[in-house]
């Protein structure tokens, strides 16, 4: 079988257009696992506010990481937003409702405002902790519902 000169320059170019794209999606991994990192080591040394840029610049480039999520609740909390903490929260159960530390974070922000609407996120947090085979976690959120429910009984 012969290769014409239009054959070969097609399947270069077909080669060429999937190492560019495969070459940018390479790039924007690096570039957001750097923004996340910087954002990780700005949560650490308590800059909160610069840490929050730096989530929600991961998000707008990856809207599927759950984790810059999750921590960007962590760093809306730090700095007293906590309806906004709670907000972020929400969504990323509704995004991944098995994410059980989304759960758990918003069950026990709730915890601090209103016991009751936290029995719910608590209650799936727990559940989710014995779906995946991790029963202490799971008794520690019961006797946490324990208590929220004692609580409850004697007011």
């Amino acid at each position: 079988m012969t290769d014409t000169p239009q054959l070969t320059v097609f399947a270069i170019t077909v080669v060429g257009i999937g190492l560019t794209i495969l070459a940018f999606f390479i790039r924007e991994g690096v570039i957001t696992s750097s923004i996340y990192k910087k954002g990780v080591e700005l949560y650490q040394n308590k800059s909160y506010s610069e840490a929050e840029v730096a989530f929600r610049q991961v998000i707008a480039r990856h809207p599927s990481n759950d984790l810059a999520r999750l921590l960007l609740g962590d760093t809306l909390l730090q700095q007293e937003r906590v309806e906004e903490a709670i907000a972020t929260w929400q969504e990323l159960t509704i995004r991944a409702p098995k994410n059980v530390d989304a759960h758990l974070r918003l069950g026990m922000a709730l915890l601090k405002h209103n016991q009751l609407e936290a029995i719910a996120p608590l209650e799936t947090a727990k559940n989710l902790f014995q779906s995946q085979r991790n029963p202490q976690k799971a008794e520690i959120v019961a006797q946490l519902l324990r208590e929220i429910n004692q609580q409850q009984s004697l007011t």
